[in-house]
């Protein structure tokens, strides 16, 4: 596209080979199409630009669908890109039923030789897949295939793809909302979705692309069988997006994908399975969930289906990556010794590394090893960058490595890292994000985010961190009530009642008295960590027998010591010289 040489403005200036916008010299964000089209006019040295001109130039062969309200909408955006009344507008001129003229504006092409800056990204919404056959065991896989199609796609161009999160687009799981509300809420220019369905025997795959701007459907493919149909769509989705972005990109993502997916097909679909299970049970707050003895059922289920994996396929890098994630997080949860589960993840890991050394998931896995187990935090922040630079769509990686860099004291960045999680993930990140403000020590944000008005927190884990953040504030009955509400909705009814009961007869102290008998009693028949015991031994003011119990996790080298110093149980004994001590050890 040939665009005008310079000229003097006032304050906008359209760069195009930066593919930026400036206004009074700071960049103005402007979504893709809108973009576009603002270059398009500007290549016309202010002459009119018709509407048809426009969608032959934006939509050209794809055109068969109504554009006037798309026009309108990228205009509106023109508009308040440029700061202007358009009643009296100073550059985009409209010349009532004919199309538009654009004056006054600077338009460069950059300095020759300067590097160009990305455009801004587009963003990208993957649904949940509907599973429209009479197995309702396949609702776990559609919604693994949807993860998965997600983090393959993310991988593509991570400068300009963003994938928006699973947690997120479960939330439009089975709603009534049209592709353009959902495209309205979440700012996204590119819509997947897809379902399964079973005809007789045969079990068919279907995928739509969907461009939000206009609704246009830009590819619709179907596939069987299950497994390597699973393989396919995401293959055709990548390239159809890849060729959106830049026709080069296309051959480059087939590269990328071929060495992601696996020899077997099914193998995938047991990794899919996997992957839901594994998913369902690690967002809770490990210390929560240990301490109350949440059940393994999804972790035993999603191990069973990761092995099934490589036993279908033994160069299944992504298999590895699940085998690593199952062997940490139950160590973590508190279900098995450190020294049972750590040294295999990192097997695991290395392992998929070795087999796939630009998998983002490979790189964090080794990055949770080294953070959880090694606490070398050095290691593990450079495998989370490693992870992010190959795939900044991944918002897993993002909220552990803000984990990180609040228990180094970095603040700053670990919130900058929260909120990349949030622009991934807009609706899933509350939780993560709590979980930043309680090991940040904001226990009255929390609280006072929670009471205000129209907050209405549903998850078990948001509930999980409440209870933490109203004991530390001293507000008991309330403690209680969130610790009741996270139990039930991870269906531990019996121990919820018996809490209640417990406080309605003796009150918090009692309760907590009543949790260490608990934890005494299990330890007897079966692994329950040390460091629960230090923590309780906390909350009861007893540091005497805390510190014994942190020695003894000390010793076996307990996950959770990572965060001792943002753990809220410890508050009060951070200024002793022998809890330093213990800080020192661990690495702080």
């Amino acid at each position: 596209m040939n665009t005008p040489g310079s000229a003097d403005m006032e304050d906008v200036e359209l760069d195009t080979r930066r593919y930026e916008l400036r206004r009074r010299g700071e960049p103005v964000k402007l979504e893709r199409l809108p973009m576009e089209l603002l270059i398009l006019m500007a290549s016309r040295n202010g002459q009119l630009v018709t509407r048809a001109d426009i969608v032959r130039a934006l939509w050209g062969a794809n055109a068969y669908r109504e554009t006037d309200t798309s026009i309108n909408t990228a205009i509106r955006k023109i508009r308040v890109a440029l700061d202007e009344d358009p009643d009296v507008p100073r550059y985009l001129i409209t010349v009532k039923g004919k199309g538009y003229r654009l004056e006054g504006i600077r338009t460069v092409a950059g300095e020759p030789g300067a590097p160009a800056t990305p455009a801004v990204p587009i963003r990208v919404l993957v649904l949940p897949f509907e599973n429209n056959s009479d197995d309702i065991g396949l609702d776990s896989f559609c919604a693994a295939l949807a993860d998965e199609t997600s983090a393959n796609v993310g991988m593509l161009d991570p400068q300009r793809i963003l994938v928006i999160a699973r947690t997120t687009a479960a939330r439009y799981q089975r709603g009534n909302k049209s592709i353009a509300q959902i495209a309205r809420e979440l700012d996204v220019d590119y819509v997947l979705e897809g379902s399964l369905m079973r005809e007789g025997g045969r079990v068919r795959i279907l995928a739509q692309l969907i461009r939000s701007f206009d609704q246009v459907q830009l590819l619709s493919c179907a596939h069987e069988p299950m497994a390597k149909g699973a393989l396919d769509i995401q293959k055709e989705v990548g390239a159809a997006l890849a060729r959106e972005v830049s026709p080069a990109l296309a051959e480059r993502q087939q590269h990328r994908l071929s060495r992601r997916l696996p020899i077997d097909p099914a193998a995938h679909d047991a990794y899919l399975r996997g992957r839901y299970y594994w998913t369902r049970r690690v967002h809770f707050d490990a210390g929560f969930a240990a301490h109350h003895a949440l059940n393994d059922e999804d972790f035993i289920r999603a191990h069973s289906y990761f092995e099934t994996a490589l036993d279908l396929d033994p160069t299944y890098a992504l298999g590895y990556v699940g085998m690593s994630n199952i062997y940490g997080s139950t160590a973590t949860h508190g279900f098995y010794a450190p020294s049972q589960g750590y040294p295999k993840a990192r097997e695991a890991a290395l392992r998929a590394l070795e087999l796939d050394p630009s998998l983002p998931e490979a790189h964090q896995a080794l990055a949770g090893v080294h953070y959880f187990y090694d606490w070398d935090w050095r290691r593990a922040e450079e495998e989370f960058l490693a992870a992010l630079r190959l795939n900044p769509s991944h918002a897993e990686t993002s909220r552990l490595y803000a984990r990180l860099l609040l228990v180094l004291g970095r603040e700053a960045e670990g919130r900058a890292q929260f909120e990349l999680a949030e622009r991934v993930d807009p609706l899933g990140f509350e939780g993560s994000r709590v979980f930043g403000l309680v090991q940040s020590g904001r226990y009255d944000e929390v609280i006072r985010e929670y009471l205000s008005v129209g907050r209405g927190p549903s998850s078990p884990l948001i509930y999980q961190l409440l209870a933490t953040a109203f004991e530390v504030e001293e507000h008991f009955e309330e403690a209680i009530d969130a610790t009741i509400d996270a139990l039930t909705r991870c269906n531990e009814f019996a121990r919820a009642e018996a809490i209640r009961t417990v406080w309605c007869s003796g009150g918090y102290k009692k309760v907590l008295e009543w949790y260490l008998q608990d934890l005494l009693a299990r330890r007897r028949h079966r692994y329950t960590s040390p460091f629960l015991l230090a923590e309780i031994y906390a909350r009861l003011e007893r540091p005497d027998e805390m510190f014994h119990w942190l020695e003894v996790a000390l010793a076996e080298r307990s996950p959770r010591l990572c965060e001792l110093r943002t753990n809220a149980w410890f508050r009060r004994f951070r200024s002793m010289g022998r809890f330093r001590h213990v800080e020192r050890r661990i690495g702080h």
